[in-house]
């Protein structure tokens, strides 16, 4: 789901949910949460997140503005084996591709699965854009898939999670890391915003922010 400025900082980026099952709240979205810790971690800040539906031109139109404003977009989900599986499409519909079964994929499948059927449904999981790049991490059997400045993870926390940790420094890392301090405050926000509006035009450089925290000895962290 995340992306870079093409003018701008460093180490932004851009990112795209994809699935009816998030819109409609049967769902939650824990992918984003994942992605954007990990990337923090590793100097990257996140511009955008955005959640779309299973729409084949929405997922093209998305992508193709994405991809013209950021440096790397990361998309989740949307590559299973059943009908309303179309990121591939989209993006290949973003780039003017098409798509082909990728034989080093369909052998990751066929073992993966134990899929004997070559008319088996989940051999979808091999039809990708024909100007694909696999990105391999280690201890991960299936690919990350890469078009242009696209990275494209499966929607399951199961899969995304060690996939995308796997992959993450080496495709994603920022220049710099991130350093964080976190202060709690006992005393409700508008005792101190003022002060912190004056912090932080002094600092201009430095992001401040104020979360009320639930809890009786800390109802504020800076």
């Amino acid at each position: 789901m995340l992306v870079r400025e093409r003018e701008g900082c460093s180490g932004d980026r851009e990112g795209e949910i994809i699935g009816d099952e998030i819109l409609s709240g049967q769902q939650k979205d824990t992918n984003s949460h994942f992605i954007c810790t990990h990337l923090y971690n590793c100097g990257v800040k996140v511009k955008k997140i955005s959640v779309i539906c299973d729409d084949v031109e929405i997922i093209a139109d998305e992508i193709r503005d994405y991809s013209s404003k950021y440096k790397y977009v990361i998309t989740a989900g949307g590559v299973g084996p059943t009908h309303d599986d179309v990121t591939y499409e989209g993006l290949a519909k973003a780039f003017n591709d098409n798509l082909h079964y990728h034989p080093l994929i369909l052998d990751i499948v066929k073992k993966l699965f134990n899929i004997q059927n070559e008319t088996s449904p989940g051999l979808k999981l091999a039809y990708i854009p024909q100007k694909s790049s696999l990105k391999f991490g280690k201890e991960i059997q299936f690919p990350c898939i890469n078009v242009e400045n696209v990275y494209v993870f499966p929607g399951s926390p199961r899969y995304l999670e060690p996939s995308f940790q796997a992959l993450c420094k080496d495709l994603f890392s920022g220049p710099r890391k991130f350093i964080k301090k976190k202060l709690c405050i006992n005393v409700t926000e508008e005792l101190f915003a003022n002060a912190l509006t004056t912090v932080s035009k002094e600092f201009p450089h430095v992001k401040f922010g104020s979360y009320p925290v639930a809890d009786q000895s800390c109802r504020g962290q800076l």
